[in-house]
């Protein structure tokens, strides 16, 4: 319809005039056809969201505080992962001293030889229990790190491009503990926060990401490893060779927790760039939202 033209549409139509020839549709109408331009609804304009989805500070926390509290979460588990990586190494020493010293006093029959009766073999058998409660605690931490991390990186994900991930941040930390559904759930969630990352380094999403699923399969093969040398070390009667095997065992599900931990850092490190670069650009956004409201402010 041009300007000056009588409108031919029945009355209460939701089209008007724009007066430059280009008909707009009122937020109550229905959403109108290819080639026309659509107003933002009211909702939206009231929740502070762009057309382009954008969250503007009225709505979510500033980008600069996100970034500090995304960065506090970041160096806190790298620092974590690095001790309980740490403690996990010696436990793994220790598991495979152990078989070694079983083989040695079933060959010898001799402690000494083994070197079982040393003061160092007997200083470490009284911190031991001590040590292996330390790994448990900081584990527990670290997972509760990793979920917070998952969670900031899908909020995050989701501020700078909606509908880009396909879980929410809940359902992908849940994605995370919950049986059956953890062995592909985090593939997905973890794939979703490598696509966006990948979009704002500008790199293609095409490539085919090992991160996500070397994750899950280290952690499946890690614990499945434990459950394994527990069942054998339950069984009863149990001789040194049945001893040895669930230390061998259970020392390869450590070495499987320590590659677990790189992976996990090694994913982290893969998606911080595109973050980093998602933070700034939401910051200078953030600014510019600030600047026209107090334009805005002083005119009036």
């Amino acid at each position: 319809m041009h300007q000056g033209e009588p409108c031919l549409q029945p009355a209460g139509c939701p089209w008007r005039d724009l007066g430059d020839g280009a008909p707009e549709l009122h937020p109550q109408g229905p959403y109108p056809r290819q080639g026309l331009r659509r107003s933002l609804p009211a909702d939206r304009r009231r929740r502070g969201e762009s057309r382009q989805g954008r969250v503007t500070p009225s709505r979510s926390l500033p980008a600069p505080a996100f970034a500090r509290r995304l960065d506090r979460a970041r160096r806190l588990w790298e620092w974590l992962a690095f001790a309980t990586g740490a403690l996990i190494a010696v436990k793994v020493v220790s598991y495979l001293y152990r078989a070694f010293a079983s083989y040695v006093v079933e060959r010898t029959g001799s402690r000494v030889t083994a070197g079982i009766d040393s003061p160092v073999v007997q200083a470490w058998f009284s911190i031991e229990t001590g040590w292996d409660i330390a790994v448990i605690l900081l584990g527990g931490v670290l997972l509760l790190l990793w979920l917070r991390l998952i969670w900031l990186s899908v909020v995050l994900a989701e501020r700078i491009s909606p509908g880009s991930v396909r879980y929410a941040p809940w359902v992908a930390v849940a994605g995370f503990l919950v049986p059956i559904v953890s062995l592909w759930m985090p593939v997905y969630a973890m794939s979703d926060l490598g696509d966006v990352s990948a979009r704002e380094e500008g790199r293609s999403t095409d490539a085919v990401q090992w991160h996500p699923a070397l994750i899950v399969i280290l952690a499946l093969v890690s614990f499945g490893l434990d459950t394994t040398s527990l069942d054998i070390s339950g069984s009863a009667p149990m001789d040194m060779a049945s001893a040895r095997t669930a230390l061998h065992l259970v020392a390869a599900g450590g070495v499987g927790k320590l590659l677990l931990l790189l992976a996990c850092d090694g994913f982290l490190r893969a998606i911080r760039p595109g973050q980093e670069i998602a933070l700034a650009d939401l910051s200078s956004r953030e600014r510019a939202w600030s600047r026209t409201g107090a334009d805005r402010a002083d005119s009036r």
